[in-house]
């Protein structure tokens, strides 16, 4: 398999093919420029509904009501559109604590549990929909040392809204996490073992069970991109446009650090891509490759191993449905690189 960065570049050379160019990626110092000032802010309309990759949807007259408050206004703003904040207390803080979120209630410990909310955290959205958390309301868990910037951060993401379907699967938003990384750990055993040893393919249990393990992660990886990575890259990308320096928020390290976070977002979803579009690839052409040698003879598989012209045919229309669900996250992916780099 390919390194990571490697196969990185090879996802936007194919794109560059399809775009002309369009999609070149900007260098290291490039990348760390924040763009110029936005224009001088305009009335926002009653709802403007704007589309982004991994069909999601934000009503961008939410974030001009946010950005736009004054800080002294910006929790009761937050409140008005029935989201709650809750503060987590650092016990040992090496940063002062921001002042506005000194009167916030904070989140009880149990709660923190419930949410995975780690020491790492700066925030983390609970959408009422998380039935292991409980919550009447959309819920901001936000660090007492977090700056203003990162309370938006986190206000913006909980309207995004996706638009429609959401990549096949019931799941909510608390058992997609985890299901997919159960998932793909179980994909990643069965990779490594075959990359050991490839004749495992003979035997039709291993034939079985990979197929298994990359349609349960192929099911799953549009929606686990689309309320992950593809959310906190479309968060920081939206409000470095909004917030420009006359803007009380304005907060050049903390966009700038912002924008290179959602780079790195994209780069991990790029390589989650990757590795579950290269396993595909590997067992499809090793069981190719397998069958050959079987049909010339140089390989004669002891029973119950066998590999039989259909069961490499079923094998191939097995993988085959698996390779929509795939175009599918990289054609999103192409999308979401693109809007990034405008």
């Amino acid at each position: 398999m390919a390194p990571a960065a490697r196969r990185r570049a090879l996802l936007l050379r194919l794109a560059l093919a399809a775009t002309g160019g369009a999609l070149a990626a900007p260098g290291p110092a490039a990348r760390a420029q924040a763009p110029g000032p936005s224009p001088a802010p305009t009335p926002a309309p009653a709802s403007a509904w704007r589309v982004f990759p991994f069909a999601q949807q934000l009503d961008m007259s939410l974030v001009h009501d946010a950005v736009h408050s004054a800080p002294s206004a910006l929790l009761a703003t937050i409140a008005r559109h029935q989201v709650d904040v809750r503060v987590v207390r650092t016990p040992a803080p090496e940063r002062p604590a921001n002042p506005l979120l000194a009167g916030l209630p904070e989140a009880p410990a149990e709660l923190l549990r419930r949410a995975e909310f780690r020491d790492a955290y700066e925030g983390r959205v609970v959408l009422r929909s998380n039935a292991a958390c409980g919550l009447p309301r959309d819920t901001l868990l936000i660090r007492d040392t977090a700056s203003s910037y990162t309370l938006l951060h986190e206000f913006v993401q909980s309207r995004l809204r996706p638009t429609g379907d959401c990549g096949g699967v019931g799941d909510d938003e608390a058992d997609i996490e985890l299901r997919f990384a159960t998932e793909f750990r179980r994909l990643q055993l069965y990779q490594r073992r075959l990359t050991d040893d490839a004749f495992r393919l003979l035997d039709p249990r291993w034939r079985a069970d990979i197929l298994a393990a990359l349609a349960a992660v192929a099911a799953r990886l549009y929606r686990r991109i689309q309320i992950g990575q593809s959310q906190e890259a479309i968060v920081e990308k939206v409000l470095a446009g909004a917030i420009d320096e006359r803007n009380p928020y304005f907060d050049a390290a903390r966009r700038a650090q912002g924008l290179r976070y959602g780079q790195a977002m994209i780069d991990n979803a790029i390589d989650l891509f990757n590795a579950v579009d290269a396993a595909l690839a590997f067992a499809q052409e090793t069981v190719g490759h397998l069958r050959e040698e079987v049909r010339a003879g140089r390989i004669a598989p002891p029973a119950p191993q066998g590999l039989s012209e259909a069961d490499a045919v079923a094998f191939a229309q097995d993988a085959a449905r698996i390779a929509p669900m795939l175009a599918r996250v990289r054609t999103e992916l192409l999308a979401l690189k693109a809007f990034y780099l405008r």
